[in-house]
């Protein structure tokens, strides 16, 4: 049953590290997931799961005196565009960012708009634009 909501909550493309050898309870729309296991173990788990993967980048850095792993993809079928895994002091967070995909809607119709504006010229602009002969050679 979790294996199954977590497939439907991440679209089954993003791998989460097993807690003992289960997998983590998530929440239906869940996209921070936090799990009591080392940085060292969750790197790894990424690395042996999505390092050899096409588009896949995985960056290591530090902020703060924490590491941080940043795993982007550049894949077409992938459900998620990039995961940020953040170690903590006695859990590492995963933080991964969904890509919502919409059905396609056809658009048709041919009203006109709810508003239209209708701008009139006044006598004088008349009279004056008769005297400018470029503009009677446009109107043509």
């Amino acid at each position: 049953m979790t294996a199954l909501l977590l497939a439907l909550t991440l679209g089954a493309s993003f791998p989460l590290p097993t807690v003992d050898g289960k997998p983590p309870a998530v929440a239906k729309d869940q996209k921070v997931f936090k799990l009591p296991i080392g940085f060292v173990r969750v790197k790894a788990f990424y690395a042996d799961q999505l390092g050899k993967a096409e588009g896949v980048k995985i960056v290591e850095t530090q902020k703060d005196g924490h590491r941080l792993l940043t795993i982007t993809t550049s894949s077409k079928g992938e459900s998620w565009t990039r995961a940020i895994v953040r170690e903590g002091e006695v859990e590492t967070t995963i933080e991964v960012t969904p890509i919502i995909r919409l059905a396609d809607e056809q658009i048709s119709g041919n009203g006109k708009p709810l508003v239209e504006f209708v701008f009139g010229r006044s006598a004088e602009v008349d009279k004056a634009v008769q005297s400018i002969d470029h503009l009677n050679d446009i109107r043509k």
